[in-house]
């Protein structure tokens, strides 16, 4: 096995059985690793309608073909099982250090599935894998069960991957926290660990990564190293980070303030400047095999907060506990990372859930008689601080919003739904997306909801725009033609996330590695050629397969839109003041966007023309017999089945 370690680890919590099973060569072929064979397995492998916090859920990770070898930034892993929050594939992804570990042990992809009787951690040490207790685990910080695993195993260099508290009480936003800093975010992926009750997961590996050509690889590695450092991103990327986004958002007016109140610029953002940000940081922090290393060390030294210290601050949380709450307050931002970092719980989803509840209490729906005696005033640090320990612990009004802001809104009634910006349930927050139509349109067709980093597109030259993409039609970001652009980038994320290397150094961020780099690494990995456009089929037939997945839950055309103020209020301040969701264009725009995918326009339904077409032909004969697939998707001239 070149690129791959060879093996998937299937772990049944109930049984307490654990199978090791070879990894097919041919499923690496056709999905990659990583996203695309979770996405395969979780299809294959969970029921419609089954409860995401039940035993019936598979909690999958998946490692790539690149991971642990030294290709650019190749440290991800996605982790997915069936979301709480919404009725598709979970999906999240994490850097750091632990993907590389679990395939140095070995292992391309662990299945969890079943749940314990007890709590338990499992232990993968290499060959040898096993289950032990988690009882004096159980109700820990992450941080804590760290040290304690460390510790008890006798190994400061054993990678962990944890959940906090939030997780065992099932806050559906909860995390899976990877060595200390990094997660697997937004889509409850720790709600789901929490269910099983695991507590957390230990590797250790020691094990070689074979390539198939490895002088060819080490050249191209070089290359494209060199190309990420002369791009003109990386000097401000690699010393300030994803907080420096931030600056850019407000700058251009798509920085969500207030709960969309306001849209950039924000009068607090000179309190974010990159120098006082970079006030904090005690050191860079890479993930492995890095070049960009955008990621630091912090230690607070004076205030009300000193002493906090830890790793990570990113824009996913500067964006929303900041401007999205109207706080201006730097120092307080290190506090809250550390609280949700311990706690294993989401730095958007809560934060994006607070801002609903600070726009209820502002505007009457809600009352301190609701929220516990807690006055949830736009930029109230205390309480905001007291509403992160009510919500991971479950208690009074946390215990609503632990729900999410979409649930708890149909709880509350009284006109709460319409303060809660979101598509499927998951919540839209830090970029106000009504002036950039590309990212309303990837907001409401990704796998993950709203998700940025699905395919939202950079800024594009028409000259770029045309060597990338075959057009320059679509580079103005009001304009409603978007759906060349949109697939383009859809696709291309999914295939990072499936050969696991980060976003950042890739066509997304930097325009340094798209369809045809990623291909040369691949084949450099595995020895198995792909081209660009090989690589262009397999992004959409992993794009297509969750799709499909979500068609199995009932999803269709009507839930591809945003909702909420989002949606229906037009953008009341800023340089992109009055623009707007027009609903008609927003429709015409899909219909597009389905023409492209090849999905039925009526439905949103992938027809069987294309399921076949992306080698899914045994799925659309699944969704043919559940009376799901569109009945004009018949291919020309063959009788229905």
């Amino acid at each position: 096995m070149y690129g791959w370690a060879g093996t998937i680890l299937d772990v049944d919590l109930s049984s307490g059985k654990i199978e090791k099973r070879p990894f097919n060569r041919s499923l690496g072929k056709e999905y990659l690793g990583g996203r695309g064979i979770n996405s395969k397995a979780l299809y294959e492998g969970v029921k419609p309608g089954i409860d995401p916090l039940s035993p019936e859920n598979l909690l999958i990770i998946g490692t790539g073909p690149l991971g642990g070898t030294i290709a650019p930034a190749s440290n991800r892993m996605s982790i997915t099982a069936k979301s709480p929050l919404y009725d598709g594939v979970g999906l999240s992804n994490a850097g750091g250090r632990f993907g590389p570990e679990m395939k140095w042990a070995g292992y391309d992809q662990l299945i969890i599935r079943g749940q314990a009787a007890e709590p338990v951690y499992l232990w993968i040490d290499d060959d040898r894998v096993e289950l032990r207790s988690a009882k004096h685990l159980w109700g820990k910080m992450t941080w804590d069960t760290d040290k304690i695993i460390k510790d008890e195993l006798g190994d400061p260099e054993i990678k962990v991957a944890a959940i906090g508290p939030a997780g065992e009480k099932l806050v559906r936003y909860d995390v899976i926290m990877f060595t200390l800093y990094r997660c697997a975010g937004q889509t409850g992926m720790g709600a789901v660990m929490g269910s099983k009750h695991l507590k957390a997961i230990a590797v250790r590996g020691t094990q070689s990564i074979h390539v198939a050509k490895p002088e060819l690889l080490g050249q191209l590695v070089f290359e494209m190293n060199q190309r990420i450092m002369k791009n003109p991103i990386y000097p401000y990327f690699s010393v300030h980070g994803t907080p420096m986004f931030m600056l850019m958002a407000s700058e251009g007016g798509m920085l969500s303030v207030r709960n969309y109140q306001q849209a950039g610029p924000w009068e607090g953002v000179n309190n974010f400047t990159l120098e006082k940000i970079a006030h904090y940081y005690t050191r860079d922090k890479a993930c492995h095999a890095c070049p960009m290393h955008c990621s630091h060390f912090f230690e607070v030294k004076e205030g009300r907060f000193k002493g906090e210290k830890g790793g990570g601050i990113e824009g996913g949380l500067v964006y929303p506990f900041g401007p999205m709450l109207d706080n201006a307050d730097l120092s307080s931002q290190f506090k809250f990372l550390n609280l949700c970092n311990q706690y294993g719980v989401d730095t958007l989803e809560l934060p994006f859930s607070l801002a609903a509840a600070m726009d209820w209490y502002e505007n009457g729906i809600i009352t301190q008689r609701d929220t516990d005696g807690i006055a949830l005033e736009w930029g109230n640090i205390d309480a905001i601080i007291e509403m992160i320990h009510k919500i991971c612990k479950r208690e009074g009004f946390g215990d609503v919003l632990a729900e999410g802001a979409t649930h708890a809104a149909k709880k509350i009634g009284k006109g709460a739904e319409a303060y809660v910006s979101h598509c499927k349930g998951m919540l839209a927050g830090s970029d106000d997306s009504r002036s950039m139509k590309g990212l309303v349109l990837s907001f409401a067709t990704s796998t993950i909801p709203t998700h940025h980093e699905e395919g939202m597109a950079p800024p594009l030259s028409p000259e770029l725009a045309k060597a990338i993409l075959g057009t320059d039609e679509e580079v103005d970001p009001t304009s409603y033609r978007k759906s060349v652009t949109t697939v383009y980038y859809q696709n291309l994320c999914t295939v990072m996330d499936a050969i696991e290397i980060c976003k950042f150094v890739s066509g997304w961020s930097t325009e340094e590695i798209h369809f045809k780099e990623a291909g040369d690494l691949f084949s450099a990995a595995t020895g198995i050629h792909m081209d660009a456009e090989a690589m262009k089929l397999v992004g959409e037939r992993i794009n297509t397969l969750e799709r499909a997945f979500a068609v199995r839950e009932g999803m269709t055309r009507k839930d591809d839109r945003l909702s909420g103020k989002i949606a229906t209020e037009p953008v009341h301040t800023g340089p992109n003041k009055g623009e707007r969701i027009d609903p008609d264009k927003f429709e015409e725009m899909l219909d597009s966007y389905y023409d492209l995918r090849g999905w039925d326009k009526k439905t949103g339904i992938p027809t069987r023309a294309k399921l076949e077409k992306v080698g899914l032909s045994d799925v659309a004969d699944e969704l043919e017999r559940m009376g799901k697939l569109p009945q004009s998707s018949t291919l020309k001239g063959e009788k229905k089945k």
